[in-house]
C-alpha cells in the first residue's frame, strides 16, 4: 500500500511539474491545438518564455543553494563557533522579507543593467536574482541540514567510532552518507525550490506593477505575466471586454508547479 502511495505521489508531481517541461516546446506546435480567442500566439509566447526563465531560475538556484548549504551545514557542525557566528548571521538575514532581500542585491547593480542590454542584461539580472533568492533560502536550509547532523553525531552509535580514534571531520563524512540525511537534502531541495518560485512570482509581480514593461530589471517571470493582465480581471468584471484567462493561466500553473514541491517536502517529512 505504501509503495502504490509513493508511485501515486510520483505521478502526481510529474503531472504538477509538466508545465516547466512542456514550456520547452515551441509554442508554435500549440497555436493550432488552442483557439486564437482563447490564448493568443504572442500571449503564448510569453507565457512559454515565463515558465522557460523561471525553470533556469529554479535550476540555478538549486544547484548553487545546495551547493552552499550542504557546505555551511557540515561547517557549522565541525566547528561549534563557525556555528554559532553563521546563526547569528542567519538570524539577522531572516528578519529582513525576502522581497527586499532581492531588491537590496539589484541597487548596486542597476545602473549597469540600465546602459546594458539583450541576452547580457538578462543573464545579469538572473545572476543577481539566484543570488538573492540564495540568500534568502541559506537560513532555513543550513539550519535543516546541521541540526539532524549534530544529532546524529551525538547518538551513541558515533561514540564507538571517536573510541576508534576517528577524528570528527571522517565521522561526518560517514554520517553525511547514511539514509536520514539523504532524505533531509531532499527535504531541504524542495524547501529551496518552493521559496524561489514564491520568491521569483513575487518579485515579478512587485517589478512589473512598480516599473511596467520599460522598467529595469526587467524580470521576465509568470508573476510578471500575472502582473501585466491583472487589469483583465477588473475589466472582465466591469464590462466582460477582457479575457480573464490571461491572468488566470499562469496563477494555475504556478499553483500547480506549487503542489508538486509541496508534494515531494511532505512525503520526505515522514520518511524522515
Amino acid at each position: 500500500m505504501k509503495k502504490r502511495f509513493k508511485i501515486f505521489n510520483i505521478i502526481l508531481v510529474i503531472i504538477f511539474i509538466s508545465p516547466l517541461l512542456i514550456s520547452w516546446i515551441p509554442y508554435q506546435y500549440f497555436e493550432s491545438i488552442i483557439p486564437s480567442s482563447f490564448l493568443s500566439g504572442d500571449y503564448l509566447k510569453s507565457l512559454f518564455t515565463s515558465f522557460q526563465e523561471l525553470s533556469i531560475t529554479l535550476v540555478t538556484t538549486l544547484a548553487f543553494a545546495m551547493l552552499i548549504s550542504v557546505f555551511l551545514g557540515y561547517i557549522s557542525v565541525l566547528s561549534m563557533k563557525v556555528g554559532r557566528f553563521f546563526q547569528n548571521l542567519f538570524n539577522a538575514v531572516q528578519s529582513v522579507p525576502a522581497i527586499l532581500i532581492a531588491l537590496f542585491c539589484y541597487a548596486p547593480v542597476s545602473g549597469a543593467l540600465v546602459s546594458t542590454k539583450g541576452s547580457t542584461s538578462e543573464v545579469l539580472s538572473l545572476a543577481v536574482f539566484v543570488a538573492a533568492a540564495t540568500v534568502t533560502v541559506l537560513p532555513e536550509a543550513v539550519r535543516s541540514i546541521a541540526i539532524p547532523l549534530i544529532d546524529l553525531y551525538n547518538r551513541k552509535y558515533s561514540v564507538s567510532f571517536r573510541s576508534y580514534g576517528f577524528t570528527k571531520n571522517r565521522i561526518l563524512n560517514v554520517l553525511m552518507k547514511t539514509s536520514l540525511m539523504k532524505d533531509t537534502l531532499k527535504r531541504v531541495a524542495a524547501g529551496i525550490l518552493l521559496k524561489t518560485l514564491v520568491l521569483d512570482t513575487s518579485f515579478g509581480y512587485v517589478i512589473q506593477v512598480g516599473l511596467g514593461a520599460t522598467g529595469t530589471p526587467q524580470h521576465i517571470s509568470p508573476g510578471a505575466l500575472i502582473a501585466a493582465n491583472r487589469k483583465a480581471i477588473i475589466d472582465f468584471a466591469s464590462s466582460g471586454d477582457f479575457n480573464p484567462w490571461l491572468f488566470w493561466v499562469p496563477a494555475i500553473l504556478l499553483l500547480a508547479v506549487s503542489m508538486a514541491f509541496l508534494i515531494i517536502l511532505n512525503e520526505t517529512k515522514g520518511e524522515v
